[in-house]
């Protein structure tokens, strides 16, 4: 019952946080590439609403769902001889994010996240439930550079860790940036008011619990199943109108792998994955 009443709370606050914003974008996202044995495909649909509490303190609520197919069975990963008979594994992932911003001064602010998420495979249980997210710094140390410091609960490498985050950032000119850190790094230039280009390089990652378990050649069973990766990417991204946008990724990914792991994580087996192309498309409505 807990579980139930948990996720129709993560479900339903998006629809309460319309009432109070100031501005929501919402958007569509496809994205595919390739892996050993077949691709990864991802359907994301997201709701991000925007609230200016006060002149210093801003707060974003940010609600998606996830659909994940691999086309192919994830046992042929863990079992040699496992004949996947042209089937496929799927994942559902919904999480609701909420990011807090306070400027202190002129130079500094806080950021604070907190992300519930709930990503499984055929059936929802208490254990599905992952709570990430964390504090960070920005503090401006120029009229045109900035660093961030913080620390946060992430899935970036295939499991939930407590990591640290930085980056530096500088604006070279009105069309021109740079954030260089970790988990993200992106190169920013807008040709004109409609049109803007990224190189990026993101480290991205995600957990969900195997239902039902998976007996490895070894004979551990496996229950939680992390895909991590690196992307390096070049972003396309052209507003339609005032309000529509779109946006086009392609590029590389690399040091992907599957990690599968038992109930109580003391098991572990890492399965490197080739790398290969990337691409997604976003479309994007913003008011």
């Amino acid at each position: 019952m807990r579980i139930h009443n948990f996720i129709t709370i993560l479900i339903l606050t998006p629809l309460f946080s319309a009432y109070a914003q100031n501005g929501y974008i919402l958007e569509f996202n496809t994205k595919t590439e390739p892996i050993d044995n077949g691709s990864i495909k991802q359907t994301e649909i997201g709701m991000q609403f925007f609230k200016d509490i006060s002149a210093a303190t801003k707060l974003t609520n940010t609600f998606k769902y996830k659909s994940t197919t691999i086309t192919d069975e994830i046992e042929t990963y863990l079992l040699a001889d496992y004949n996947t008979n042209y089937s496929n594994t799927h994942f559902n992932s919904f999480s609701n994010a909420f990011e807090f911003s306070h400027q202190f001064s002129k130079k500094t602010k806080l950021n604070l996240s907190f992300e519930p998420t709930v990503n499984f495979q055929n059936s929802i249980s208490i254990t599905d439930v992952t709570i990430l997210g964390g504090a960070e710094i920005n503090q401006t140390i120029s009229n045109s550079s900035s660093i961030d410091l913080g620390i946060k609960r992430m899935t970036v490498f295939g499991k939930p860790q407590l990591l640290p985050t930085f980056a530096f950032n500088h604006q070279f000119n009105k069309d021109i940036s740079l954030k260089l850190g970790f988990p993200n790094t992106a190169l920013s230039y807008s040709s004109s008011i409609r049109d803007s280009f990224s190189l990026r390089n993101d480290f991205s990652g995600s957990v969900y619990n195997l239902n039902p378990h998976i007996t490895s050649d070894d004979k551990t069973s496996m229950a939680i199943a992390g895909f991590s990766q690196m992307e390096t990417t070049l972003q396309y991204e052209r507003n339609i109108d005032t309000s529509w946008f779109v946006n086009f990724k392609g590029g590389y990914s690399t040091n992907k792998e599957f990690k599968f792991s038992d109930e109580n994580k003391t098991a572990e087996i890492n399965q490197t994955l080739k790398n290969g192309g990337v691409f997604s498309i976003s479309i994007k409505y913003k008011l």
